[in-house]
């Protein structure tokens, strides 16, 4: 379980994407991604925008979009992370980018 930082030093972005990942009982999923792409749950849920950092975002959002029990609207995705829903659609269509340059090149 990913700690929700509280007091003066929280970022309120990241607690509020925490909260929201956390009601909808997607931690686990978010972990998942952090650790295969060696990133932290607090850099995927703020507004960092390192290539590392940028891309298990794109991948976490396509993750949710695709997500088998409940596929998540641009919309919907873009509240939970306090980002426009455009943002969220070229993020997902980079992650489908580089899914199929991998698929090419392996």
């Amino acid at each position: 379980m990913i700690p929700i930082q509280e007091g003066a030093d929280a970022d309120p972005v990241v607690t509020t994407v925490l909260e929201a990942l956390n009601l909808r009982d997607l931690i686990e999923l978010l972990d998942e991604v952090c650790r295969r792409r060696a990133v932290t749950p607090h850099e995927v849920c703020g507004l960092a925008r390192s290539k590392a950092v940028a891309s298990a975002r794109h991948e976490l959002w396509w993750r949710l979009r695709h997500h088998p029990e409940a596929s998540f609207s641009f919309q919907e995705i873009g509240r939970i992370f306090r980002r426009h829903h455009t943002t969220v659609i070229h993020g997902v269509r980079a992650h489908c980018r580089r899914l199929a340059h991998r698929a090419m090149t392996t």
